[in-house]
């Protein structure tokens, strides 16, 4: 059987025992006090990027109407049409310079033979007046 100072000092030692779990826990909850206002400001900070974060999509937003603008509106319907019209007027042009440099050629030729033609009627002419003379 346990006697009166048995116990006493049995409670003496669970009273220690639970003041120093006491200072534990008191240390701990300014622990957790300390981590609470670390959370907030963390907090602060995550609203503040998702702030800047709306403002960047909102950005990235107008950025993709510009070029869907210039995308659709200035290259499809007027630049390559453009172009389109640009490269026929090229390609006919060089159709007709293709055709017209033989037909230069053709005369080239002709005229070739228009100088050897006139040589010889200058030769000829010029024979009969000898003759004449």
């Amino acid at each position: 059987m346990l006697t009166a100072e048995d116990l006493n000092a049995i409670k003496i030692i669970v009273q220690e025992s639970i003041k120093g779990v006491e200072g534990k826990f008191d240390g701990l909850e300014g622990k957790f006090d300390g981590l609470e206002g670390k959370f907030d400001g963390l907090e602060r900070k995550v609203d503040g990027l998702e702030g800047k974060l709306d403002g960047l999509e909102d950005r990235l937003d107008r950025v993709e109407n510009d070029v869907k603008v210039i995308k659709v509106d200035l290259l499809e319907n007027n630049i390559i049409p453009r172009l389109n019209t640009i490269e026929q007027c090229y390609l006919d042009t060089s159709k007709r310079y293709t055709k017209k440099t033989e037909e230069y050629d053709a005369a080239i030729t002709d005229i070739e033979v228009m100088k050897l033609a006139i040589k010889k009627n200058s030769d000829d002419i010029r024979e009969l007046k000898l003759k004449q003379a």
